[in-house]
């Protein structure tokens, strides 16, 4: 009663409010005389004292704040669901092994219980490691899942309240928990989770929010990002050209030009951002051949390094790429034939280091020779003098002429030789590597033997490849007053770039170098020595340092330790070369390309001396009679009787197995179908054992096709692709054709002396 409102102001508790009803009691209607409102009783401060005694106790909160911890404990597991969840799930695995105790009361109930483990586990490992590939990761998730059902076998067997259970339980489970935690895969998911955490922020700042990391590489000098921008996201070229770069470089707190953007050739959607943390050129790249080990002295470690591989082993390596920790490799010859090298760099921009790292690394393979010519200043032939073939220098004008008529020569001669193959190197028919520094003194407008060099110099930029002839060229600028011609810039297969002048002079060296990605020569490197770029053929480049080899009593020194070369050219084309014997010893040898078939005795042989004759000019003539190696006495008519019934037989011999033309002729598909499954066959290793052994018992006299195949004792179309494999592999060789076809080993083939 102590509640109750003034009557006739307030409307009842119940009492439902009309359509329209507003706050305050008012109901719809005509607006009242009075306003509507409640009246304080005041008694009512003492009638809540009065029943304060009597009010029920209020509820424990306990049910809130369980529910509340459990909440925040399932986002606590949430934020690392693969350790936490494992961790809780290993947690409430325990007492669950009280019923199994409890309901696996038979005597087999623990054994079938624990044989869901092996198959779970197997099952686990296969999907794992396929998805995966890492066997530590797969262990540990294999064992993970067997583990609930060996638990719960053993539960069953030993009960859960038991000091030893409990020992062995937390044990194993800690086990399991730090093995799948700490392996491989995990710590890459973290670490991945961390880097894509910090390039969220980046991104948020630098404007790409969007974006994905999909790779970090860690360099020698920083890191790299391989970011996918989306469909809907900014363009490659426009982020380039913007100030995404400075961006990030105000987020690293680094400069500007230690951040480098490029796109991707084959995906336009993907970003590789580079940041430089360290200094790319504060460590001098030292030179392995400089290196002494403990104990030995510097040089004699240098020249045990003279001729130990071949130049078709691999590329040249002549520096290191600072920021991948490559090489700087240069291929000057490869199964495709010589490379041809173009050099650019201003005064003190790093041509020398160059020169002398291609000399050096040709010092290691025995099947190159070195010819040096620098008409300016003699650099390389000052330099390297005692490991050179030949050299010319300042004011040796007559003497570079003499050279380049050597390798005119040579050119020529090898290409006779190849037969309009590829040249194939070796100690007796070395590569030739022909350097020219400063060449605007060799081919410039202003030198006075231009006429006589950029001649020979085009030919070996042309048809030097396939003879086995590198032309290296050095010049300060790339412009046809130094060059003389536009060969060599078409034929190179390499442009080094040292420092240069300005961006134009790079323009003039690289053309098209900002669209390839390349680096400003004229600002790269910070003023540091060897800095070079490396452009190939098809765009792709390297930057990097080149190994120092810039003292030069040091590098006098290891080229008298080298000493001259071994490798010597072909006797036959050697003795051809005008005044090449009065310098260098001409090996006795066969000629590599002999005269034309011996005539009959009675005629006498050819005595003749030019480049197809079977005796080499310069080389004194053998006294046998007749002025050529016939095996017998020509002069003992017993001796030629004997030889002349022997041609006459193997004459007959070739003429009854002369081959028959065809009636049709053969389809060129055919042939194409023959040449692919001799190309697809494999022969068997006891296959080629036997043809082999049988070739080496009929010694030169060799043998027919049909007795190989009688050997092999396969059918006919089998045996031919076998001994076509064979031939084509050089295990064998093939002589004639339809039936006089023979076969022979390399060391018995009757044409050896006679390939042209």
């Amino acid at each position: 009663m102590f509640n109750r409102p003034a009557r006739g102001f307030v409307r009842a508790p119940n009492q439902p409010r009309g359509f329209g009803a507003r706050p305050g009691g008012r109901r719809g209607g005509r607006r009242g005389r009075y306003a509507e409102t409640d009246l304080m009783d005041p008694l009512a401060p003492m009638a809540a004292l009065a029943s304060a005694g009597y009010q029920a106790p209020r509820r424990a909160p306990a049910g809130r704040l369980a529910r509340a911890a459990v909440r925040e404990y399932a986002r606590w597991v949430m934020r690392a669901p693969d350790t936490r969840g494992l961790g809780t799930g290993l947690a409430a695995l325990y007492p669950v092994g009280e019923l199994a105790h409890h309901y696996a009361t038979g005597p087999m109930d623990p054994i079938m219980l624990g044989a869901f483990g092996p198959p779970a586990a197997l099952a686990a490992w296969v999907s794992t490691y396929k998805a995966h590939g890492s066997p530590r990761y797969s262990g540990a998730v294999a064992a993970i899942v067997a583990a609930p059902p060996l638990w719960l076998a053993t539960a069953a067997a030993t009960g859960i309240t038991n000091l030893p259970t409990l020992l062995a339980y937390t044990l194993a489970s800690t086990g399991l928990w730090s093995a799948y935690t700490w392996s491989d895969v995990l710590k890459a998911r973290r670490r991945a989770a961390e880097l894509q955490a910090r390039w969220e922020t980046i991104a948020g700042l630098t404007g790409l929010e969007g974006s994905r990391l999909l790779r970090t590489e860690t360099t020698k000098v920083g890191v790299r990002f391989k970011v996918d921008l989306g469909v809907d996201g900014p363009s490659v070229t426009r982020l380039e050209r913007g100030d995404l770069g400075e961006q990030i470089a105000r987020c690293y707190g680094i400069g500007a030009d230690q951040v480098r953007i490029e796109g991707q050739r084959k995906n336009a959607r993907i970003l590789w951002i580079t940041l430089q943390l360290r200094d790319l050129w504060t460590d001098e790249v030292a030179h392995p051949a400089l290196t002494v080990p403990e104990g030995s002295q510097s040089m004699e470690h240098a020249a045990a390094g003279k001729g130990q591989r071949s130049i078709l082993d691999g590329p040249f390596t002549i520096g290191t790429a600072p920021e991948s920790g490559q090489d700087l490799e240069l291929v000057v010859f490869d199964a495709g034939g010589a490379r041809h090298v173009d050099i650019v760099a201003s005064n003190g921009g790093g041509k020398s280091n160059v020169l002398s790292n291609i000399v050096q690394q040709s010092a290691e393979c025995f099947d190159v020779l070195v010819v040096a010519i620098d008409l300016g200043k003699g650099v390389i032939p000052s330099l390297w003098g005692d490991y050179l073939h030949e050299a010319a220098g300042v004011d040796e004008e007559d003497k570079a002429l003499a050279i380049l008529a050597w390798i005119d020569a040579l050119v020529d001669e090898r290409a006779i030789d190849c037969d309009g193959g590829t040249h194939r190197p070796s100690a007796q028919a070395p590569v030739v590597i022909l350097i020219i520094d400063e060449q605007d003194t060799a081919t410039g407008m202003e030198s006075a033997v231009a006429a006589d060099i950029k001649p020979v110099l085009n030919k070996v930029h042309r048809r030097g490849r396939s003879g086995g002839v590198v032309a290296v060229t050095a010049k300060q600028r790339d412009v046809v007053q130094h060059t003389g011609s536009k060969e060599g810039k078409a034929n190179a297969y390499t442009t080094i770039v040292g420092r240069v002048a300005n961006a134009g002079e790079m323009t003039k060296a690289v053309p098209g170098w900002e669209a390839m990605g390349c680096p400003d020569m004229s600002t790269y490197g910070g003023g540091a020595e060897g800095v070079v770029l490396l452009v190939r053929q098809g765009g792709t480049w390297q930057a990097g340092r080149t190994r120092a080899l810039y003292d030069r009593d040091t590098v006098k020194a290891l080229a008298a330790a080298y000493g001259p070369a071994e490798a010597h050219l072909e006797p036959h084309i050697a003795a051809t070369l005008p005044g090449y014997a009065d310098r260098h010893p001409v090996p006795a040898a066969k000629s590599a390309r002999p005269a034309s078939p011996s005539p009959s005795p009675g005629t006498g042989p050819d005595t003749g001396t030019g480049g197809g004759s079977g005796t080499p000019a310069g080389q004194p003539q053998p006294d046998n009679g007749g002025g050529q190696d016939w095996d017998f006495d020509v002069t003992d008519e017993s001796q030629i009787d004997k030889a002349a019934q022997g041609l006459v037989a193997r004459l007959d011999e070739f003429i009854n197995e002369t081959a028959t033309p065809p009636e049709e002729a053969i389809p060129l598909t055919h042939l194409q179908d023959a040449r692919r499954a001799i190309d697809n066959t494999t022969v068997p290793a006891d296959a080629a054992r036997a043809v082999i052994a049988f070739l080496g018992d009929r010694g030169p006299k060799g043998a027919r096709r049909d007795e190989l195949i009688t050997l092999l004792d396969k059918p006919t179309s089998t045996g031919a692709r076998w001994l076509g494999r064979l031939v084509k592999d050089q295990i064998i060789v093939s002589v004639g054709k339809g039936k006089a076809n023979r076969y022979y080993l390399p060391d018995h083939d009757p044409t050896a002396d006679h390939t042209p």
